[in-house]
């Protein structure tokens, strides 16, 4: 223990875990400000911190090999090579000292989080657990490398260069992650990386492929780290080599191939909590009085049409951010995951958004937008509230003088016709909508044009 104290007033070591605290800290404020979606769940917390962690991973491994240099830089290395005492207990009780010192840093960073939501009376779940041991892991085993490789390398451009390639590679491994369809394949090698750009959602979680094939690699990576910290010959070298290619080798084999297969929903805080025949996310529950009250009086309204849905559901679904909406004949399925949140809106706002497309949500994927399915969606709402009124979901197009005139215009064709035939085409548009036809069609339908 002695030793272990003088390692810490010594080395790097405390600087490093302040290294984590602050940088971790200032990076989470400057991405989340203007946000709190990320405030509702302490699964989704701790996810969010795999954005900055790019950021402090490169500079946590920039320190360790600098610290890594000590000895050369000190000109002692043959002199401690002399000595009777084993070079691994030295070298150990350094690499604990700083590698156990960025650990517990960035476990607090992670229970800080975790904290905030608690206060803040957030969703708190056992989920954020193995997202929080994967980021220890990664900075620890991140620091014991950094320490080989500085006691390996010791040249003054070992440091600033191991920093920037860490960086480039977080940033690389970011990119390769980046889809546009929950089918397409992504590289599972930026998997071995702890950086991940979460979705803006408090209901989707990393899958246990990805956590134990993560955590299979950075514990055969840390491993190698410290038996080449101590080698002190080269078939001891390439020795440390075989945890960290065993640990690869297998990481590889249990990553997904699959985007659709990284990002799950998350089992806890997406267990659906019911009111008779409406139901939301656990994490949402809160909410549920509104939205049942919502629920039964547009799910009354609806009973007017054939085949007409008898149940509510939150789409809980992970890849809500990159798909269209789940449509359901039975079911009248809230977008909670969109922008802006129907789980916040008043109780007259989400009884208006589950009537818009009858019952039937948009048939535009994220961050689209569909000027004829949006009509759509205003003159199906009014049909069934008695009036037009906004959709928060849609306000541009309420805003706007040049879209507000093409709601009329169809909202007058609409009303010219008799109640029957009003009752028949929203029916037909219904059906459309749950095949996602066309949305100039669909328009058309609903004017009387077809």
């Amino acid at each position: 223990m002695t030793g272990l104290r003088v390692e810490l007033r010594r080395s790097t070591a405390l600087w490093a875990g302040l290294l984590v605290l602050v940088s971790g800290t200032g990076m989470l404020l400057l991405i989340t400000s203007g946000s709190t979606w990320w405030a509702g769940n302490s699964t989704s917390a701790v996810l969010l911190l795999r954005l900055p962690l790019a950021y402090v991973w490169a500079l946590v491994v920039g320190l360790a090999v600098f610290q890594g240099m000590r000895d050369s830089r000190a000109g002692v290395t043959e002199l401690f090579a002399a000595t009777s005492r084993p070079g691994w207990v030295r070298l150990g009780t350094l690499a604990t000292a700083v590698a156990g010192t960025v650990a517990v840093a960035g476990a607090l960073l992670c229970a800080g989080l975790v904290a905030k939501v608690a206060l803040g009376g957030g969703f708190v779940s056992i989920g954020f657990v193995p997202l929080m041991v994967t980021v220890v892991l990664a900075l620890a085993s991140s620091v014991l490398l950094g320490l080989a490789v500085g006691r390996l390398l010791p040249h003054p451009l070992t440091a600033p260069v191991a920093l920037v390639a860490t960086f480039m590679l977080a940033t690389t491994a970011g990119r390769a992650l980046e889809v546009r369809e929950p089918g397409d394949e992504i590289s599972r090698l930026a998997l071995l990386t702890p950086v991940l750009d979460p979705p803006s959602s408090d209901l989707v979680t990393t899958s246990t492929s990805v956590d134990l094939g993560q955590v299979v690699w950075f514990t055969g990576l840390g491993v190698t780290a410290f038996l080449l910290l101590v080698a002190r010959t080269h078939l001891g070298r390439l020795t440390a080599l075989v945890p960290a290619g065993l640990a690869v080798a297998l990481a590889l084999a249990i990553m997904p191939v699959k985007y659709s297969d990284v990002l799950v929903t998350d089992s806890i805080a997406g267990k659906l909590v019911c009111d008779d025949e409406v139901c939301v996310s656990q994490v949402h529950a809160a909410g549920l009085p509104t939205v049942a009250a919502a629920g039964r009086k547009a799910l009354a309204k609806l009973a007017v049409l054939p085949g007409a849905p008898t149940e509510v559901r939150e789409d809980t679904s992970a890849m809500a951010h990159l798909t269209v909406p789940q449509r359901d004949q039975r079911i009248v399925y809230l977008p909670s995951q969109g922008r802006p949140r129907v789980l916040t809106m008043t109780e007259d706002q989400v009884r208006l958004e589950m009537l818009a497309g009858a019952g039937v949500p948009t048939c535009s994927p994220p961050n689209t937008f569909d000027t004829y399915g949006a009509v759509v969606r205003y003159v199906t709402a009014g049909y069934f509230n008695g009036e037009l009124a906004e959709l928060p979901s849609d306000s541009l197009m309420w805003s706007s003088s040049r879209m507000r005139a093409e709601i009329d215009e169809a909202w007058q064709r609409f009303r010219g016709q008799s109640p029957d035939e009003q009752l028949d085409r929203v029916t037909r548009v219904r059906q459309m909508l749950l095949t996602c036809q066309d949305s100039e069609r669909v328009l058309d339908v609903l004017k009387a044009g077809r």
